[in-house]
């Protein structure tokens, strides 16, 4: 499809409104021995895109270049550059509520039993038309604020440890759950968009190191071929591994959420160490999360959050 004319409402220093109207710049072919590294490199007037042997990368990038494709922009948290080495962006949104198309009545998310659609950390492609949400829970219980900012790029939530429990404000105990939820709202067609979820791939990076560093495995979101339940979106998360983790998301053809707990199967079988049953779900623990949507291989918005388990 045709990428979109992108704009952001937060200047971060660069300056003008953000177009992008090209296909990403795609690694460029080589002869065997020769591989080519696409690179924004920096001039006294930006950056400008360019492809390097991978022999003299590590000079450009000493120098200040930043690899490609999706390459942080250097000083500008949230920002990416895309094919034409153009800055691009999204907004975010610290403890609030996801757009009014992502709520099934008004205050309450189509996932789960009256869940509330508040806390939410954000990131929102007015351009595109695209808002990702984030947001942290007791299980069967309230949802959690975040003291903090998307400053570094990363909105992090503190949350208790040990299991599912009363002392939380949960409605029951359940030894078998861990005490949070990690909750995600995908909503697309705002700002009068034609577009839909089939329009852009979507990406659920998930954290199994529990320790303070990250390790990554990626799910995407894909149609369902089976029939749906009542209330479902019609799209499911398939793992890396091929395997579909979840399959009940529900929403509509423009918005896919759900819960997701720690304890479930398909977590507890790729975590580098453990963090479930076998230690009571006792912290400290840390996760990341990050949302992305990608029209073609340009990430056009992200949102990543990070769950830390008190001790």
């Amino acid at each position: 499809m045709n990428l979109r004319k992108l704009f952001t409402p937060m200047a971060l220093g660069l300056a003008g409104l953000v177009a992008l109207g090209v296909a990403p710049t795609q690694p460029s072919s080589a002869a065997a021995g020769d591989p080519k590294v696409d690179l924004c490199h920096k001039t006294g007037k930006g950056y400008q895109p360019i492809s390097v042997s991978s022999n003299a990368a590590g000079a450009h990038l000493a120098h200040g270049d930043v690899q490609q494709p999706n390459g942080v922009v250097p000083g500008s948290p949230g920002y990416v550059f895309d094919g034409k080495c153009t800055p691009v962006s999204w907004s975010y949104g610290v403890n609030v509520a996801p757009d009014a198309s992502a709520q099934e009545t008004p205050g309450f998310l189509f996932v789960g039993s009256g869940i509330p659609a508040e806390n939410f950390g954000v990131a929102r492609n007015e351009g595109a038309g695209i808002e990702l949400g984030m947001m942290v829970l007791y299980r069967q219980g309230p949802t959690v604020a975040s003291t903090d900012t998307y400053a570094d790029g990363v909105l992090n939530f503190a949350v208790a440890s040990g299991p599912q429990s009363t002392a939380n404000g949960s409605a029951s105990n359940n030894a078998a759950r861990a005490a949070w939820n990690f909750t995600f709202s995908v909503a697309t067609g705002l700002n009068g968009a034609t577009t839909d979820l089939n329009d852009y791939t979507f990406q659920l990076l998930y954290d199994v190191d529990p320790g303070p560093g990250t390790s990554y495995r990626t799910m995407t979101l894909e149609a369902e071929v089976a029939p749906q339940a009542a209330g479902q979106s019609g799209f499911q998360w398939r793992d890396q591994s091929t395997v579909v983790f979840i399959s009940d998301d529900e929403g509509n053809a423009n918005v896919t959420q759900n819960s997701q707990n720690y304890a479930f199967l398909q977590y507890q079988t790729f975590l580098t160490s453990p963090y479930g049953p076998g230690n009571s779900f006792a912290g400290p623990a840390k996760f990341d999360f990050i949302l992305q949507a990608l029209d073609g291989a340009q990430i056009v918005a992200s949102n990543h959050i990070a769950v830390n388990v008190a001790p």
